[in-house]
């Protein structure tokens, strides 16, 4: 199951559009293809495909966009040989390479980094991290999940136990993922990323994207997280966005350990709570779904460094939801809804149960 794409060389694309037409080149062209998570393999050909390819990759479907006939194609035997199918497709006029070159541009004018923090003294599920989850430990699975974003690599996890740090390096080929090791008195997950960012990016003042994503999360959604990015990057005056999903059961509404949130028209968060907000005084009223928010974060590097240097609020400890600091302080939090969660944390032994359950019987 692998897909590899194919594009022209500067020399074939001048060949087809003249030496003068200005052109994207193919090293610009490639990062637009491989940028895609679907895409494992950018080859770069002179023509056509070659068939020498063709016999390596085996394509069940090969592609061709244009005005092509399917059967004319050099390679189209080779393609059937392998029982593939070729399949032309038009071209579509505003879908450009040079259109997606621009919007990748401006969209990655600010570099998002993942930082995934992992403790190993939780003091619901001691040892949490290193739990096994199917045929691998919680803290891997994350990080797998984190890998399929397009957040730059290395991303970094942030621990203060050898024992977890062995187990990251021991799997993980450090171009991919970076450990830090922390103080072990950090006091909350915004504190131990704090100190990884400063850690790791000592001496620089650049201020980046970052996304928490807590390691206990084995079944966070990777287009979630490209989402939240897209967000931050989109948005410049943003310091900090999150996730929440409708609640569809109804168990959930009144869990404390089910943390609501209730936005504004403009999707900034207005409050969080482990109660059920909003309340609904006329059943007749309800017309929207309560939302339930997930802990992972988006944070400016600057924002990050002040939220953990501020002192615990009122509400924040009123509630025990860290995020109430943000929103004590005047910063905006926007809230992106999403769907299709699988909505499994880890916080318990009994929720590790779940865990299995959903992996033996998918859901």
């Amino acid at each position: 199951e692998v897909l590899v794409v194919g594009l022209n060389s500067d020399a074939s694309v001048r060949r087809l559009k003249g030496v003068t037409r200005p052109i994207n080149d193919q090293a610009s062209r490639a990062r637009v293809l491989g940028g895609l998570a679907c895409v494992d393999a950018v080859t770069i050909f002179e023509e056509d495909t070659p068939d020498a390819t063709i016999e390596v990759v085996r394509p069940h479907l090969h592609i061709k966009g244009g005005d092509y006939i399917a059967d004319d194609l050099s390679e189209a035997a080779t393609v059937k040989k392998h029982g593939g199918r070729v399949e032309i497709v038009a071209l579509r006029e505003g879908f450009s390479t040079t259109s997606t070159l621009k919007k990748l541009n401006g969209a990655h004018s600010m570099r998002a980094v993942v930082v995934i923090p992992a403790r190993f003294g939780s003091t619901r599920f001691p040892g949490k991290p290193l739990k096994m989850l199917g045929d691998e430990t919680l803290i891997v699975r994350v990080t797998r999940q984190a890998l399929q974003t397009r957040a730059e690599r290395p991303l970094v996890v942030a621990t203060d136990d050898e024992r977890i740090a062995g187990v990251i390096q021991s799997t993980f080929d450090r171009a991919q993922v970076e450990v830090v090791m922390t103080s072990a008195a950090c006091h909350t997950g915004t504190d131990r990323i704090a100190q990884a960012v400063a850690t790791r990016f000592s001496g620089s003042e650049e201020n980046f994207i970052i996304v928490n994503v807590q390691g206990d999360e084995p079944f966070v959604n990777p287009g979630h997280l490209d989402a939240l990015i897209e967000a931050m990057q989109n948005e410049p005056q943003l310091e900090m966005a999150t996730l929440a999903a409708p609640i569809r059961d109804a168990r959930q509404v009144d869990d404390p350990n089910v943390v609501k949130v209730v936005c504004n028209r403009a999707g900034l968060a207005l409050y969080f709570s482990r109660c059920s907000i909003p309340f609904v005084r006329d059943e007749a009223t309800q017309s929207t779904l309560k939302l339930r928010h997930f802990g992972v974060y988006a944070y400016r590097r600057n924002w990050l460094n002040r939220m953990a240097a501020l002192a615990p609020t009122r509400l924040e400890d009123t509630e025990k939801l860290e995020q109430l600091r943000a929103l004590e302080h005047g910063v905006g939090i926007r809230v992106l809804e999403v769907d299709s969660v699988i909505d499994i944390a880890i916080d318990t032994p009994e929720d590790l149960a779940r865990a299995e359950e959903y992996l033996r019987y998918g859901g």
